[in-house]
């Protein structure tokens, strides 16, 4: 029984990293720069830093 408890485990973290080095990447390293002016970890701007 418990064979069958590793091949699980090593099947589902396969399909995890073969998952993970499948998907798309954004391209580009992300730096803390990119979100200077932002409140959001979103990077989405501060209403009260917009201009007027």
């Amino acid at each position: 029984m418990r064979f069958v408890y590793i091949i699980v485990a090593v099947i589902g973290l396969g399909g995890i990293l073969a998952d993970h080095l499948t998907s798309p990447s954004s391209g580009r390293a992300v730096s803390p720069e990119d979100f200077a002016g932002a409140c959001a970890p979103c990077g989405a701007p501060c209403p009260s830093a917009q201009k007027k």
